[in-house]
């Protein structure tokens, strides 16, 4: 509750100008309960997030992360498809939880069950074709000695753009490519490939976070086979994110970046953006470091609201809306560097 002298502070404002707002509007009188009551919210909310950001110490922390082991005791690493529940996967979802043992418990339980059928580990690009012959979603990669742009490539403006003294993302910023055909893929290399090629590195941004970018205008998730391919899809592209995630100052890094264009946005991609934040909400807490938004068409907000509904507030806390004057991927890159983030957890 908020002690009785700093609620008369947050009313003195206000009952100041009670009397004025009588005297030149009832009507505008009667919105003083309203605007109390917001200033009051916005408090509260404000003091009951530094209380629980203050309350859990270190070894409290250790202590729930030690419970949350005992009460979801981590499957064998066969049965989820290779991979194995550390402590920093306990911590990540306590943490989305406000380090509730009970919430966190429910959703981890869910969460194995989840990946004991879908084995995100152990998928692959030929699991889903039809989505990796897509360029839609491309891990950036820089390759030794190629400054030359390839058709998979981004286009000449943005190349342009990075030789005018920009990041120099660009000149040799290349779409990896999966050495071999895929099964069902058309004939066309699948992407991203499991492995890195060869020559090639991972870029990263400043903090050490992987990068992924997202070209709406190039992505078709309407061809998919099933609403399934979706879903791998999405958590095949998280598991290459962990796995390309380097060790920084002794530790690794837990979060990743992703730079998203919506030039070409269509409503028909609405359910298959909502089943990719429901994967990223529910099976990969914590993992998101930065999402970055840009060339915004006029009439995507509308769909954004839908989208706000379905995040939580950690994920809310990390979309950026980049200025009008970023229109590339060296652009977006450059804001990314610029901006205090936390790759770790």
């Amino acid at each position: 509750m908020v002690q009785l002298p700093r609620a008369r502070r947050l009313l003195r404002p206000l009952t100041s100008r009670a009397a004025l707002l009588s005297r030149i509007s009832p009507r505008l009188a009667l919105l003083l309960p309203l605007l109390l009551a917001s200033k009051l919210a916005v408090h509260l909310a404000a003091r009951g997030k530094r209380a629980g950001g203050s309350t859990v110490s270190s070894a409290e922390r250790q202590q729930l992360i030690a419970e949350l082991r005992a009460e979801v005791s981590a499957p064998l690493p066969h049965a989820i498809g290779g991979e194995t529940l550390d402590a920093d996967t306990y911590q990540r979802f306590l943490q989305v939880h406000g380090w509730s043992l009970p919430k966190a418990a429910a959703m981890l339980s869910k969460d194995i069950e989840w990946r004991k059928r879908v084995r995100p580990r152990a998928l692959r690009p030929r699991h889903m074709p039809a989505a990796c012959s897509q360029r839609g979603w491309v891990v950036l990669m820089r390759h030794q000695g190629s400054g030359n742009l390839t058709e998979d490539e981004p286009s000449p403006p943005e190349a342009a753009a990075a030789h005018s003294g920009r990041p120099a993302y660009l000149p040799t910023l290349r779409i990896g490519h999966y050495f071999g055909r895929g099964k069902g893929g058309g004939g066309r290399s699948l992407h991203p490939p499991h492995t890195k090629p060869p020559l090639a590195h991972w870029v990263y941004t400043r903090h050490g976070m992987p990068v992924t970018y997202v070209n709406v205008r190039a992505w078709h998730p309407e061809r998919f086979t099933s609403r399934d391919e979706c879903t791998r899809f999405c958590a095949y592209h998280m598991e290459h994110y962990i796995r390309r995630m380097p060790v920084r100052r002794g530790r690794r890094v837990q979060r990743a970046c992703i730079l998203i264009s919506l030039s070409g946005f269509k409503a028909s991609m609405v359910p298959h953006v909502c089943e990719c934040i429901q994967v990223l909400r529910r099976h990969y807490p914590g993992r998101l470091g930065v999402a970055c938004l840009y060339n915004t068409p006029s009439y995507w907000y509308p769909f954004w609201r839908i989208f706000c509904g379905l995040f939580d507030e950690e994920i809310m806390s990390k979309v950026h809306f980049l200025p009008a004057s970023v229109a590339d991927v060296a652009g977006a890159m450059a804001w990314v560097d610029k901006q205090q983030l936390h790759a770790f957890l």
